[in-house]
């Protein structure tokens, strides 16, 4: 009996996942036959994922930038299959000479990669370069294990290494100048094993950015006892670093609302010539660790109150930008008050925050409970991107999304915030809609190119930037402005904080997106979903003709999007009519006919694409 209960679920299952021929690859297929995921999107009865708990020892070298290390990793294989063998994802060997990457990096960042000695599994030694057992490729090495690591229990890594950050900043980290770098990507780490791809392996080409398992972190770094290191998770021994009056104005930026400036500048810590101090920071079930360190860089700190949740929040910069900068402070404030109380309205899931800002330039990249931020001259994109980067705390990190192959998934959302942070941040103000304009600008100047592909494809492959830019921040953007004007703010909200609340602090996919939101809003969506994610097309509607008291829209691009028109007539009264974006659904013809009750004395028809993707505008007015 039990045996035909399973395959009418699996029937049933099948049959909701597929309707109206939502295209499911055959990988995704086998996830919801074995019930690691559902076709409702919620996480299956069988869900699993694996986890690593590391213990990280390094000492780094300013002005050289080389780091050494020496770590233990006790991994997890909640998985139901043994693994054969263990991948090592090694990321500082994007700068190793010869490696082959997506993004320009000056000569002189070029190191000699990871070196790894005294790799242990379960007290298996391995010789990296020497053994049979190792393949060695670009950014990840294969350990074949003799000794499979069985379901359900835990495995014993440990290895010393060395490697050097680039003494150019390039992107994301490395260093800005003889005495101030941001660290990232920059210890050897168990690459993730998953439901969906297994073993991701997949190099890192610096067009993408990561795909990690939940971890815990126990990491002491070592520095010259004249620097300063700010890091993902909570700083374990102040007292033994900090001077007494640094210790004191730490504390006091602990309890108070009221920016406090810790450090000036230079401002020696706890310092006995010659000698060295050891940073303890501990994190908890987050997908990486990342770090700053200064003895020249700025510090303030205060403390964010929200329902009665303290944020230590931090803003550490180039004291000669202090008046460009301070005032983020409070705009890293407001982000969080946003986030939490607003959109997606979900409280801030750590204790704390610091942006470290030292490039010019208007860009940034988030790690968890940090950020590494350019800086530039207008105040707008200095307080977008520090916006911007503390938003991905939520995505890819309280929801571990896989940056690698579903880039789209978490810049998308994190733009999307974006633009109505700064909507409401300088609501009436020239100001107001810059990151709106700033997208559509970006999204109609490369619609339609013929890398404009559907949303689908995985973002590995799309290492040409502009494409990344496209489909991983523009285009799903948009998307998720014209759903929620389809769905209503209210069951749109309600969509993703369901969304939110099924996978925080588990990994994902497109499918468990689309199908949460199908299920919350009781609506089958899956026209929309081919419209925007499998197929291919772009934003671009235009007026056609006028006759018979209806005006002809034409979807030129494809794309459902929403339909505003603004009638004029003689005596200079107008009049809006509005059309949600299911005008387009079961249109195989891609024509609106939109009818106008009141023609007499109408002069002009205009198509209103102000909030919308418009690729091509000459045909957005019909005057009469």
């Amino acid at each position: 009996m039990k045996k035909y209960q399973l395959l009418l679920i699996v029937f049933i299952s099948l049959n909701l996942y597929s309707q109206k021929n939502l295209y499911i690859p055959i990988e995704f297929q086998k996830a919801y036959k074995s019930n690691t995921r559902s076709a409702d999107g919620k996480p299956g009865n069988h869900y699993w994922q694996n986890f690593s708990s590391y213990a990280i020892k390094a000492a780094i070298e300013p002005e050289t930038w080389k780091i050494k290390g020496s770590e233990v990793i006790e991994y997890t294989n909640n998985s139901p299959d043994t693994l054969t063998a263990i991948y090592i994802k090694l990321y500082p060997n994007h700068y190793k000479k010869g490696v082959p990457r997506a993004n320009l990096v000056p000569i002189e960042d070029l190191t000699d990669g990871v070196q790894i000695t005294n790799l242990k599994i379960n007290n298996t030694a391995f010789n990296v370069n020497k053994s049979s057992q190792i393949t060695v490729l670009g950014t990840y090495i294969i350990v074949h294990l003799e000794n499979g690591i069985l379901p359900k229990s835990k495995a014993l890594i440990s290895m010393d290494w060395t490697t050097e950050m680039p003494p150019i900043h390039v992107d994301r980290i490395g260093a800005y100048d003889s005495s101030s770098a941001f660290v990232g990507y920059w210890y050897p780490q168990i690459a993730r094993y998953d439901d969906i791809d297994g073993w991701d392996m997949m190099e890192f080409m610096g067009s993408q950015e990561t795909n990690n398992d939940f971890s815990d972190f126990n990491v002491t770094i070592e520095v010259p006892d004249t620097y300063t290191i700010w890091a993902t998770g909570i700083l374990q021994n102040p007292e033994a670093v900090f001077t007494p009056e640094v210790l004191q104005r730490y504390n006091t930026a602990k309890t108070t609302e009221e920016p406090i400036t810790i450090l000036t500048g230079g401002t020696p810590i706890n310092s006995a010539k010659g000698t060295k101090n050891e940073w303890h920071f501990k994190a908890e079930y987050v997908p990486d660790f990342a770090f700053g360190v200064s003895n020249t860089f700025r510090w303030i700190g205060n403390t964010v109150t929200i329902e009665n949740n303290k944020i230590a929040s931090n803003l550490v910069f180039d004291p000669s930008k202090a008046d460009a900068i301070s005032y983020l402070i409070n705009a890293q404030k407001k982000s969080f008050e946003y986030l939490s109380m607003v959109y997606p309205k979900e409280m801030y899931p750590y204790p704390q925050f610091t942006t470290f800002i030292g490039v010019p330039g208007f860009n940034g990249m988030e790690f968890p409970m940090m950020a590494n931020n350019g800086v530039s001259d207008k105040d707008f994109e200095n307080t977008d991107v520090t916006f911007h980067e503390l938003a991905h705390s939520y995505f890819p990190f309280l929801m571990g999304i896989n940056e690698v192959k579903y880039s789209w998934m978490e810049e998308g959302w994190a733009t999307f915030f974006t633009i109505k942070f700064i909507q409401e941040y300088y609501k009436n103000t020239p100001k107001e809609d810059a990151e709106l304009n700033r997208n559509l600008n970006s999204y109609n100047a490369n619609a339609g190119n013929i890398w404009d592909v559907p949303l689908i494809t995985p973002s590995y492959l799309l290492t040409f930037s502009s494409a990344h830019s496209q489909l991983s921040y523009r285009k799903p953007a948009f998307m998720y402005f014209t759903l929620e004007h389809l769905l209503g703010e209210e069951i749109f909200k309600s969509c993703l904080k369901t969304y939110i609340e099924r996978w925080k602090g588990k990994h994902p996919t497109p499918y468990d997106f689309m199908f949460t939101f199908n299920d919350v809003s009781n609506t089958n969506l899956n026209w929309f979903w081919n419209k925007w994610v499998f197929e291919n097309g772009y934003g671009d509607l235009g007026i056609v003709k006028f006759e018979n008291s209806k005006v002809y829209i034409q979807n030129f691009g494809g794309l459902p999007l929403p339909v505003f028109l603004k009638l004029t007539y003689k005596n200079g009264k107008q009049v809006s009519i509005e059309k949600k974006a299911d005008i387009w659904m079961n249109n195989n013809e891609n024509i609106a006919e939109i009818e106008i009750l009141d023609i007499d004395n109408l002069i002009e028809i205009k198509l209103i694409d102000t909030n919308y993707p418009d690729a091509v505008k000459k045909n957005n007015l019909f005057k009469l």
